[in-house]
């Protein structure tokens, strides 16, 4: 368990470096000044929040569509099925009327 509990603390160490180390290069390589990449980062998250925010508006969209035709399905099937249920009642209703006209 504790050797379990150390390449965890391996792992977590090792991601942190990676991340530093890549913003130091980053940072020493890159090919505008900070308030101009700063800027580009911002245009760019919102871009991807405004993308990310219509494709699960459509999601919704299209899984609401899918829950009201489901419903009308479901609706449809429950009502045919209570006409066969009545339609059958009535049938031994009238067959065992018929049945006991038929012993008089």
């Amino acid at each position: 368990m504790e050797n379990l509990n150390n390449k965890g603390k391996l792992v977590v160490g090792s991601l942190l470096v990676g991340a530093l180390i890549g913003a130091t290069v980053g940072v020493l390589f890159a090919p505008h000044k900070g308030k101009k990449t700063r800027k580009n980062i911002a245009n760019s998250v919102k871009n991807s929040a405004s993308k990310f925010k219509q494709e699960i508006s459509e999601d919704g969209q299209y899984l609401k569509d899918k829950a009201m035709s489901f419903e009308h399905l479901l609706e449809d099937k429950i009502s045919k099925v209570g006409t066969s249920f009545k339609d059958k009642a009535n049938e031994l209703l009238h067959s065992g009327s018929d049945h006991q006209m038929n012993k008089k």
